[in-house]
This record gives C-alpha cells, sequence and structure tokens, in this order.
C-alpha cells in the first residue's frame, strides 16, 4: 500500500465515523512562541482543548506535515529518523474518550491496514487501568498489553504548555528476527526493549489536564483525544521494507540523487543519501510555508538543515549546489496534496542554490583548517576542541556549532560548548570601535596619499573586476597576504560600498584562481576604499587581478532602509516642525536609527502619523532619482543636507518625488515602493534636546508581526481567551481572531505597506483585551489567595495540637496539595510567634515531586537548630536539592518512598539538642 493510499484510507476512516478532515497547517505553528515549527498534528488544534476558541466541531482527522529536529544528529545514521514526516491523527473535544479512541485505532489498523491482531501490542501508562481494561474488552489480550512509566507513556504538552495526559500506544511484533541481542523467549523483549522488534506504530494521547507555563497540571474543562501516526512508518510496516528511506515516496528522492551522481544507495554511502532525501524535503516545506534560512530562530534551523546536507554531499563527491536540484522531485511527489509547492518552486529552487552557493565558498576551505586543528589535537593527545576554535570555524567559515560538534565525534574529540558560548558572547559585544581603534595606528604608518583613489562602482553593479593596488597586515603595508592572516586589501575599484553618512560597510567576496577573500566590512579613509577581512583559501600579491562580489542580499536590505531613513526625515519635517534636523544615524540590513533634533518626547499620534506619512511614500511608488550638481546650485534645489557635513565641490543630491530630497552618497532602492513597508519600533532619547527613532522596512515589518501576533497568541490561548465573544461585544473591531503567519503575509503581498496600520490596530485590539483579562485573573487570584491564607491561617490551633515534644523542640509535620509556598512560609511565621521553639515542616505533594519546607522559631534557633543544615542531611537520604537559612530552609525531592524514614531520623538529630 502506498503512502498516499495510507493517508487516503486514514481519513476516508474517520470522516465515516463524523470527523471533519482539517487541512495540514503551516509548519510555522501559529500564536505559540514556544514552539519553534509545529511538530504534531494537535499543534493547531491546542485551543480547541483548553476551551480558547469556540469549537466548529467536536471530532477532527487530520494528515499533518511535522517538523522535529531534536535528534537531528541521528538523521541519516539510522533506519527511520526524519526532520519531516507526515502525521496522521484523529481528535476528540470534549466528544468521545478513551474506549472510543482504542476501538478506532483497532478497526482501522487491522480491518484497513490489514495488520494481524496477534501481532499487535499495546502499552499503557502504569496508573491507567481504565484504559488497560478498554483494550481487553476490544480484543487484545491481558498478556499483550504493557504498563511503562510517565517517560514512555504520559505525553507533555507541544510546547511549554497545553493539553496533555497519559498515553496508550500500539506496537506491531515484526518478529523474532529483529530482536538482535534479545533470545527468542525473552521475558523482557517487549514493547519498551531497546531492539527492533517491536515497532510503534500510533499513539493515542488521552487528555485530562492543561500543563501551564510553570509545569503544574490543572483538570481540563473537558477531557479529549489526541492520536499521532507517522505516516511513514506506518508504510515502511505495510510495505516491509527495514527503511523509511525505502519506502514508496522517499525511495523517489533516492533514486534522484543516484541519477544525478551515478552513485549506488549502499554501503557507507547510505547516510548521506538519507541525508539529502530528508533534508530536501524538510527545507522545500519550510521554505515553502515562509521559513527562510536566516541567522538566528526558526531561519537558523533551515539554514543548518542546508549546511549539513552540503557537508553530506562532499561523501558522494558533489562539491557544487545540489540540493537545489532534488526540489523538483519533492515537488513531483507531494504537489497534489499540497500545490503550494508547486506555486513557490522556483523561489524555494533560488533561496536554496544561493544559501548552498554562500556556505560552499567557505566550505572547502573551512574543512580543511578543520582537518589541520584536529590532526594537531590528535598529535597532542588532547580530546576536547577548545571553544576559540570552534568558533574561529562558525565565524569565519560559517559552520554551525551543531555541525562541527558532529564531525569531531565521528574523530573521537569531545565539543567545548561553554567555551564555544563564551566566544559567541564575545563576538556580540565587540562593537565597531574594533576598527577605528586600529584606525590612528594605520594611518600613521600606511601613506594613503600615495595609494591612488578608489574608484565606486557600487551605485550600478554589485561585481566587478579589479586590480590589487594595496594590501596592509596589522598596520603594514606588505607585498602578499597569505591563507589565514586577516588583513585588508585595497583595490583600484570596487562595487563595496565603504562605511559613511550613517550606512554601514558593505560585505562579500574577493576571489582570484585559488585564492578567496571574506570581507568583513568596507571603510575608508579619504578617498580610498579598505576591504577588511580574512584570507580563506590561497594568497594574494599587488598588481593581481580580482573579481570582487558584494553580499546582494544584505546590500537590498540596507537600500530599504537608507531610503526608509530619508523618508522619515522628511515625514518628521512635516509632523514635527522644519527645526528638525538629523544629529545621527545609523543605517544596517536588519533595521535603522535616526536622531533628531526635538525638544520633548513623541506623542503617540505623532508617531503614527510619521509611520503613515512614510508608508503612504511607498504606497505612491515614486521613482527614486539621482543627479550629481555643483554644490552652491544644489543647494538652490531645496534639497536637505546632512548635519554639519563637510561637501566637496560636487555633491549628489537623491529625490523621491514630493517626499523627500537629500544631499547623500548612500546605496538607494530605485523605487519607493520596493522598500515594502516602514515600522517604528521604539521612540527614545539619547540626550538633552534629541530624540531617537528605531525603525524596520521590508520584509522585516512582517516577520515583526508574525512574531508579535505569535507570542499574543500563545497568551491568548493560556489565558482561555474566548475572542470571538469579547470582539461580538465590541463593534469597532476588525478582527475575532489572532492572525496567522500566512494571513500577515497574503495581507501585506495584497495591500502593501497599508497592512502595517491594519496590523497595528490589531495588535492593539487584543494587548488591550489581553489586559484586562489579565487584570480580573490578578484580582480573582488576590481573592482566592486570600481565602486560602485565612483558611490556612484558622487551622493554626489544630496544627499545634499536633506538635511533638522533642525534649527542648516542638516538633510538627503540615501536609499539604499544590499551595504558594509564600502562604506556608505566612502559616510558619505565625505559628513560630505563638510557639518559639517550634520547628515546622510543611510538605506540599504535586505528582512526581515533593517540596520541603523547614522553619525554626526564635528559641529553637537559640537551641541549636539549622534549618539549613538539617534539610541538607534530609535531602541527602532523598536525592534531591535545597538550602537556606538557620531559621527557614527549602527544598524538594522525588523519593517519595523514603520521606518517612526521612523524617524520622530528622525527629532523633532535633532530639539530641
Amino acid at each position: 500500500m502506498k503512502a498516499s493510499e495510507i493517508k487516503k484510507k486514514f481519513l476516508e476512516f474517520f470522516k465515516s465515523k463524523g470527523h471533519t478532515i482539517v487541512p495540514s497547517s503551516s509548519l510555522l505553528p501559529v500564536g505559540d512562541p514556544t514552539l519553534l515549527f509545529t511538530t504534531a498534528g494537535m499543534v493547531q488544534f491546542k485551543p480547541f482543548f483548553t476551551g480558547a476558541v469556540e469549537l466548529p466541531y467536536t471530532r477532527a482527522a487530520s494528515s499533518q506535515k511535522c517538523l522535529r529536529t531534536t535528534d537531528l544528529e541521528n538523521v541519516g545514521k539510522t533506519e527511520r529518523h526524519c526532520t519531516f514526516f507526515e502525521m496522521l491523527g484523529n481528535f476528540s473535544f470534549g466528544d468521545y474518550f478513551k474506549k472510543e479512541a482504542i476501538e478506532y485505532a483497532l478497526e482501522f489498523s487491522t480491518q484497513h491496514l490489514g495488520f494481524p491482531i496477534e501481532k499487535i501490542w499495546i502499552t499503557v501508562y502504569l496508573d491507567d487501568d481504565e484504559a488497560l481494561e478498554y483494550w481487553v474488552e476490544a480484543g487484545i489480550p491481558r498478556e499483550r498489553i504493557v504498563k511503562l512509566g510517565k517517560k514512555d507513556n504520559f505525553w507533555g504538552p507541544a510546547g511549554d504548555s497545553g493539553a496533555c495526559g497519559p498515553c496508550s500506544e500500539l506496537y506491531l511484533d515484526r518478529g523474532i528476527e529483529k530482536g538482535r541481542n534479545c533470545s527468542p523467549n525473552s521475558p523482557t523483549c517487549k514493547p519498551g526493549c531497546d531492539c527492533d522488534r517491536f515497532l510503534e506504530f500510533w499513539n493515542l494521547v488521552f487528555n485530562q489536564y492543561n500543563q501551564d507555563v510553570n509545569g503544574v497540571l490543572h483538570p481540563l474543562a473537558q477531557t479529549g483525544i489526541d492520536t499521532g501516526s507517522g505516516l511513514e512508518r506506518v508504510a515502511l510496516l505495510l510495505q516491509n521494507v527495514d527503511s523509511v528511506y525505502d519506502t514508496d515516496e522517499l525511495s523517489r528522492i533516492i533514486q534522484k540523487i543516484e541519477k544525478l551522481t551515478n552513485q549506488k544507495y549502499e554501503g557507507e554511502l547510505k547516510p548521506a543519501f538519507r541525508v539529502l532525501t530528508d533534508h530536501s524535503r524538510a527545507i522545500t516545506f519550510a521554505i515553502c510555508d515562509g521559513i527562510l534560512p536566516d541567522k538566528t530562530g526558526r531561519g537558523y534551523v533551515i539554514r543548518r538543515l542546508i549546511r549539513r546536507a552540503c557537508l553530506y554531499a562532499r561523501k558522494l563527491q558533489i562539491k557544487e549546489p545540489f540540493i537545489y536540484k532534488l526540489i523538483s522531485e519533492v515537488v513531483e511527489i507531494y504537489k497534489e496534496e499540497y500545490p503550494e509547492l508547486l506555486e513557490k518552486q522556483a523561489q524555494v529552487e533560488k533561496t536554496v542554490e544561493l544559501e548552498e552557493k554562500l556556505f560552499l565558498n567557505t566550505l572547502e576551505i573551512g574543512l580543511l583548517q578543520m582537518e589541520s586543528m584536529i590532526s594537531q589535537y590528535q598529535a597532542q593527545g588532547k580530546k576536547l576542541f577548545s571553544g576559540i576554535d570552534a568558533f574561529k570555524l562558525y565565524g569565519t567559515f560559517g559552520f554551525p556549532k551543531e555541525m562541527t560538534k558532529e564531525i569531531l565525534e565521528e574523530r573521537g574529540l569531545e565539543f567545548d560548548e561553554k567555551g564555544f558560548e563564551e566566544e559567541l558572547e564575545k563576538d556580540r559585544n565587540l562593537s565597531r570601535e574594533t576598527w577605528k581603534g586600529k584606525q590612528i595606528q594605520i594611518l600613521s604608518n600606511v601613506e594613503f596619499s600615495k595609494i591612488p583613489p578608489t574608484k565606486f562602482l557600487g551605485y550600478t553593479s554589485l561585481e566587478s573586476r579589479a586590480f590589487v593596488v594595496g594590501l596592509i597586515l596589522e598596520d603594514k603595508p606588505i607585498s602578499l597576504l597569505k591563507a589565514g592572516q586577516t588583513g585588508i586589501i585595497i583595490l583600484n575599484q570596487t562595487p563595496f560600498y565603504a562605511e559613511s553618512g550613517g550606512q554601514i560597510g558593505d560585505t562579500g567576496f574577493i576571489k582570484a584562481n585559488n585564492f578567496l577573500f571574506q570581507v568583513l566590512d568596507t571603510q575608508k579613509e579619504n578617498d580610498v576604499y579598505l576591504h577588511i577581512g580574512v584570507v580563506l583559501s590561497g594568497e594574494i600579491s599587488l598588481n593581481s587581478e580580482v573579481l570582487a562580489g558584494v553580499d546582494e542580499e544584505r546590500r537590498e536590505l540596507l537600500t530599504y532602509h537608507h531610503s526608509g531613513t530619508h523618508l522619515l526625515h522628511s515625514a518628521l519635517r512635516e509632523i514635527l516642525g522644519k527645526h528638525v534636523s538629523q544629529k545621527a544615524s545609523l543605517v544596517s540590513n536588519e533595521y535603522l536609527r535616526f536622531d533628531f533634533s526635538h525638544p520633548t518626547p513623541m506623542k503617540i499620534e505623532e508617531i503614527l502619523s510619521v509611520e503613515e506619512f512614510v508608508n503612504k511614500a511607498i504606497i505612491s511608488s515614486v521613482p527614486v532619482d539621482t543627479k550629481i550638481y555643483e554644490l552652491e546650485e544644489a543647494k538652490k534645489t531645496g534639497a536637505i543636507a546632512f548635519f554639519e557635513e563637510k561637501y566637496g565641490d560636487k555633491v549628489r543630491v537623491v529625490s523621491m518625488g514630493e517626499f523627500s530630497s537629500e544631499f547623500c552618497g548612500g546605496c538607494h532602492v530605485s523605487n519607493t515602493s520596493q522598500i515594502g513597508a516602514f515600522l517604528i519600533k521604539k521612540e527614545s532619547s539619547p540626550g538633552a534636546g534629541n530624540r531617537r527613532i528605531e525603525a524596520i522596512c521590508g520584509p522585516q515589518v512582517e516577520k515583526y508581526f508574525q512574531e508579535e501576533f505569535q507570542s499574543l497568541g500563545s497568551v491568548v490561548n493560556e489565558l482561555n481567551l474566548k475572542l470571538k465573544e469579547v470582539f461580538d461585544s465590541k463593534e469597532h473591531f476588525i478582527s475575532y481572531t489572532v492572525p496567522t503567519p500566512e494571513e500577515i503575509q497574503r495581507e501585506f503581498q495584497e495591500n502593501g505597506s497599508k497592512a502595517v496600520k491594519t496590523f497595528r490596530e490589531k495588535k492593539a485590539q487584543l494587548e488591550k483585551i489581553i489586559s484586562e483579562k489579565k487584570n480580573l485573573l490578578y484580582q480573582e487570584k488576590k481573592k482566592k489567595e486570600q481565602a486560602l491564607s485565612s483558611n490556612l491561617l484558622s487551622q493554626q490551633a489544630q496544627i499545634l495540637e499536633k506538635a511533638q515534644d522533642l525534649g527542648k523542640i516542638k516538633f510538627v509535620v503540615y501536609e499539604t496539595n499544590p499551595v504558594k509556598i509564600e502562604l506556608l512560609k505566612e502559616l510558619g511565621d505565625s505559628l513560630k510567634n505563638k510557639l518559639p521553639n517550634l520547628f515546622f515542616l510543611a510538605i506540599v505533594k504535586t505528582e512526581e515531586v515533593d517540596t520541603l519546607l523547614m522553619m525554626a522559631g526564635k528559641e529553637a534557633v537559640k537551641f541549636g537548630v539549622n534549618c539549613n543544615n538539617l534539610l541538607k542531611q534530609v535531602l541527602l537520604k532523598l536525592d534531591g536539592r535545597g538550602g537556606g537559612k538557620p531559621d527557614l530552609a527549602q527544598g524538594s525531592s522525588k523519593k517519595r518512598e523514603l520521606l518517612n524514614l526521612a523524617i524520622e531520623d530528622l525527629k532523633s538529630e532535633l532530639q539530641k539538642l
């Protein structure tokens, strides 16, 4: 049975059982910042389980695309690990529960998939006798039902909070020959054994609780069912193959790789084939859902997958961009069910090819450098690969730390995680003062007056041929720059923009035969451009011809923010007055910062008006015109000159129709519409009489709203807010739900920068509702705590009656269900005031952990009681942790079975005083 047929049968079966068939949601989880990706079928239904939304149906089924990277290092090395997979699932929201879920699962497994019932085994949670009996009633003998603990059979929430509960899993017995080291009749060879004989193919989660962000379980208002069955695993079992990579869909990608490389999927090459197969599928779906390769967050994971695939491609002798060539096969396999793959195929291929090129530029040299480092470590007998060296590979060659770690483990070396993180933190703290600190020294030793001015080509070209006219190592002119050296290259002409006018310098590469130089920054002295960076391979000498290429994507983002800065300046003068003048600015690829003269903080209405002015200019799609004028002639045009700037005889004027005209030598868009959108993130003061605005342009605006609404959506779920009811009561609200990433993307595509105002309003509405709800919950919480406090304090007499005489000390134990520790401290203080020689032990019992609170009265302390020491003695026996002071200490333990014995030992210690 093909994977597509399995999926079809599953959905048809549950449709016949009254389930609504729901399409797969995006890999980008909606309204849940605790998740990087959609990791399970239930993610899109989290609000349904908590009651946060009005239920459109009470039964659902889906085939959900999922992405997990928790076991990434195993992908390719095992038969079953994947990062991307499809999860078949059926769900109940306050409708049916354990009995029906069990009956449905067994019926579909035996009557529709054809699994022999005598080969099906079941696991249940240790305490879930109810589920066990339902399985027996359904036809599974008790001897084929195994009880397992919380690690295996209690399912936590998807993310830091949400629905959870005990679960029951279905396993298929694949035969004793799969038992590896287990003997055929071994009593321990059953589900839960580490061998491959029993393969889990379906997990039924019985949602009974809602776990909050602090890990506390609360009974759900309504129980629910959440099941998950990995499509690839079911296909593996039905197609009778050993690996998910041998199933019908994934084997097609394997065959494509064989055809393109003339290599066979066998022996030592199998892991490389599997990595390329899995990662190409994962990145295709992720990028199609708008998750682009990036330096941080989920984008970093996609970049990491691409780079890991590049590394494994080398094992197939592939050293050029290759992964993008597999995307067409992925699209061909899945286009019928996911037509958006075909629509976005060209975009995905382009994105992946560019990422591959970016990494492959440095991968070869990075691996050679790493091999050299490893050889030195092995020669010296060292096992720990230092964080400094690991960071060099990361910073210079773009090696993700996880990739370095994986390579090192293959070579028998350890990765210095702590050292790497320390180096990363140092790098984050380095400012641009690094260049300025060296500037004076370089200026004094290099005669720039003897070097011809650099011709700048970067307004019209991002790549050009050039000749090397200067080389600098540290602070000295040299004639040869070699691999591994950090230095400066001066060219006769360049497309690289050197930092000036607030715009930071370009980055990119300078290449020649067997020579590669990574440009990390571009500065200039007078009219001489300095390309600052590191030689990744080869060597370069004076007068050599090279190819200089700017990082195009980064430059594009810089133009958005630079043109946005000009429009911002005009908007401020229009809204606040002509007294506004620029005092300083920073134009980066990630954001813009603009300091200007203004005596008072801007009102929110003024900020929104400025933002609206800029977005109107963007919508107007005005051509950006640049002209060179004589200085006096330029002044007559009315163009704004920058603050205290010194201009030459000729100046460049950048005009954007009626909206802006300024003196500027920076890089800009050719039409205001290219900026995309503009949003002010922050208004503040850098000093007396001046104000500062930080803003973002282009894709950063869309990304900002996606992250903001994800965060707000998570709070909506956590607070169980029923938005439709709230919005219905206030007609002027324009949205009943939290916008999804897809809706945000669509809004910007259809309405451009008008979407900024739309989403600002929606965000403000949500924040107001959330604030009102939080305030209401706070008031309710305070009332409950006051009532609980009164209740606890009312029990004082009863508690003190149970106090035991232990010589000089009165001893009392108070056990309770979960309660705030502050309330117990309040109770303990009151008890100590009444009985100064009291030793008070409070025990808060939760499902797994006991919290111990010890408090001693003034006289008890005088008699020698030290709560800190006594607690540590007790926790030593209970394998717990904690500490405190002589009169108060607190800790926790999981060894409940030893607690009574530990208390008796504690009493013995107190009696000795």
